[in-house]
């Protein structure tokens, strides 16, 4: 079912406008009848009926809000070092599919890409709605921020105030399994660019309280290590049940 997010609260017969309503009228082509989900943004799903397709939007008739079935209880912050290339796109994309509440790319020692000030808002941009695509196709009921770049150190201080921490590095000695016994709803996953951490940031994210965990013997690709955390994390919260 086609899924659009809004920026008021529908009710009674609405006009779906703009972008979305182009799209639904004139790529879709959806037709008197056919059945849409509008979705608040904040967690709230309403079932919707097309009434007209006007050209370049649709009018619905709109019906009760029910909470979106879409979010987890654990709001997962994925913390992601800044790979190359177009690496972290895929990260965004997979990760807000899988349930995760905020994307934030951070710059550790051995980052090789760099974001200037002059990219800088193009590439959020383009991340963010990359998120909002991500989120309409697998039924979340909010479009996860794709926070700005910050350093590791500033990154790993608001974590330590905010919720709790898992660190993965590869020297490791505690699994992941392990270092989730009692942990909390609100997590931050904190994963190396394609160099890893070093040994004094690892150090660093111990002081401040971080549980330094390994996935495992085989070593993943840095865009692989956040999607394989997230669904552990999520498999073991009890997030992945229908």
């Amino acid at each position: 079912m086609p899924r659009f997010f809004v920026d008021d609260i529908p009710a009674g017969r609405y006009i779906l406008s703009g972008e979305a309503g182009r799209h639904g009228a004139k790529v879709l082509r959806l037709r008197p009848g056919e059945a849409v989900t509008l979705c608040d943004g904040r967690g709230t799903d309403f079932p919707c009926t097309v009434r007209e397709n006007m050209g370049d939007s649709l009018l619905l008739d709109v019906g009760a809000g029910t909470p979106s079935r879409g979010e987890p209880r654990t709001k997962v912050t994925v913390c992601q070092c800044l790979p190359k290339g177009d690496k972290l796109e895929t990260v965004v994309q997979k990760a807000v599919e899988l349930g995760a509440y905020e994307i934030w790319p951070v710059e550790s020692r051995y980052c090789v890409a760099k974001w200037d000030q002059k990219s800088r808002e193009k590439k959020l941009s383009r991340l963010q709605r990359i998120a909002l695509e991500a989120a309409m196709q697998s039924g979340r009921g909010v479009v996860p921020k794709v926070l700005e770049p910050a350093g590791l150190r500033r990154a790993l201080e608001t974590a330590q105030s905010a919720g709790d921490i898992l660190f993965f590095y590869e020297r490791a000695a505690r699994g992941l399994r392990s270092c989730l016994r009692g942990i909390g709803d609100r997590l931050f996953l904190f994963v190396g660019p394609e160099g890893g951490f070093s040994e004094e940031e690892a150090a660093l994210a111990g002081e401040l309280g971080a549980r330094i965990a390994s996935l495992g013997p085989r070593i993943l690709r840095t865009e692989t290590a956040p999607i394989a955390a997230l669904s552990a994390v999520f498999y073991e919260k009890g997030d992945m049940e229908p």
